[in-house]
């Protein structure tokens, strides 16, 4: 693989790049906030979202991202590319103010792109909850297929996945 997300990726409407110091408050807030951890586990303590998102400053982990609204500069979600259940997972979360303006489907689709362009893995994964209805439709219009559903947290979980012979990389 090549270096992180440098240069950082750029659509119409975010650009992805590493983590950088000042992104802390955007972090934290969505760490501490239900309605954006409400799928994700449930929200952090202050405490520990600020040890998280300073963490990210100091020991910067490769695969870890944030989304930038390119008109404002401001930070309006973070994810990851990790190995978590075997094959590449992508994960995603937004402000909850910034839900709703295409930011999570293109910051999918930039990621995507990158992953098959510059890796040899022909999948990369998705879950979510299956109660999480938003997020799965944008997984489907991102181009993932649904692939099966398992239990974790007590809760279904649907796995979606974008094969490299599925996806045209521009």
């Amino acid at each position: 693989m090549t270096g992180w997300l440098w240069p950082p990726l750029e659509g119409e409407r975010v650009r992805l790049r590493p983590p950088a110091p000042g992104d802390e408050p955007a972090l934290i807030e969505m760490a501490t906030d239900t309605r954006v951890r409400r799928y994700l586990g449930g929200p952090a303590d202050e405490a520990t979202a600020a040890a998280r998102a300073a963490r990210k400053m100091t020991a910067p982990a490769w695969g870890q991202f944030v989304i930038v609204h390119v008109v404002t500069s401001q930070v309006v979600g973070s994810g990851s590319l990790a190995r978590k259940r075997g094959p590449w997972e992508v994960s995603f979360q937004l402000r909850w103010q910034c839900c709703g303006n295409g930011f999570a489907l293109e910051a999918v689709q930039l990621i995507r792109d990158w992953f098959f362009r510059y890796t040899t893995e022909d999948l990369l994964i998705a879950t979510t909850q299956q109660a999480n209805a938003a997020c799965r439709r944008l997984l489907v219009r991102a181009g993932a297929v649904l692939a099966g559903t398992f239990e974790q947290y007590q809760v279904v979980q649907e796995r979606y996945e974008f094969q490299r012979a599925c996806v045209r990389v521009i």
